[in-house]
């Protein structure tokens, strides 16, 4: 019946909060809509973020990563700003819209992640000069992999939609394939690795040998979607 269905919405949602002007409620629709935008630039960078790693150069050859990643820094930097006007909900169950405790309890959460991770690195990198670019970009490297840590905000937000058996064999399945992605970047960087210290044995001259190219390394997209496979291949 009707009083049953009621019993299963959220309070705030049966009687909406009076908010600041400034203030976004969280269950909005744009800000839901802002949300799976967010999630899956998420995804997106848990997929490039590697793969950037382990095979683009470390200069401006290839611009459209280079802007692709400068749009999606800038969205997540935009994302920060919202999420200073969004409410939430508070241990009571009751809707937080005061300002200031929005603010404190961000800063005091996520903030510092979303920051690191909204950062232009690519951008810094690619302007650096010769002299320096080696240690600088192994730094970028380093510091890029915090995005990674934006992973938890995502498994936070998917918690609700859980109890439906699609989404939790979904869900499932993609943090098999995203896991074998990392892998086989681990895998190709490991192998890079071997060559620039001499060990010419490893998988990717025996891969140069079965395709008969034995005087260059192979294509990025190439090794990269063998070494994914063979991953992929190893986790069943």
């Amino acid at each position: 019946n009707t009083s049953s269905w009621l019993d299963l919405i959220p309070q705030y949602k049966q009687e909406a909060p009076k908010t600041p002007p400034h203030i976004i409620l969280h269950y909005v629709a744009f800000k839901t809509t802002w949300d799976w935008i967010i999630l899956f630039l998420t995804g997106y960078t848990a997929v490039m973020v590697p793969f950037n790693a382990a095979f683009k150069s470390k200069t401006m050859d290839d611009v459209s990563f280079l802007v692709v990643d400068s749009i999606v820094d800038v969205i997540f930097f935009i994302d920060i700003v919202l999420n200073f006007h969004t409410t939430f909900v508070g241990p009571n169950g009751d809707v937080i819209s005061d300002p200031n405790i929005i603010r404190i309890n961000y800063l005091k959460g996520w903030f510092i992640v979303d920051l690191l991770s909204c950062l232009p690195y690519d951008v810094f990198n690619a302007f650096q000069p010769e002299a320096t670019q080696s240690t600088i970009s192994s730094l970028f490297g380093a510091l890029k992999v915090v995005r990674l840590l934006r992973i938890g905000r995502v498994t936070r937000k998917l918690d609700q939609y859980l109890e439906y058996m699609a989404a939790s064999l979904l869900l499932m399945i993609s943090g098999f394939v995203l896991l074998a992605h990392w892998l086989a970047c681990v895998w190709y960087s490991v192998g890079q690795a071997d060559l620039k210290n001499g060990i010419y044995y490893g998988w990717i001259p025996r891969l140069l040998n079965d395709i008969d190219q034995t005087k260059a390394l192979p294509a990025n997209w190439t090794s990269g979607v063998r070494s994914c496979l063979i991953s992929f291949l190893n986790l069943q």
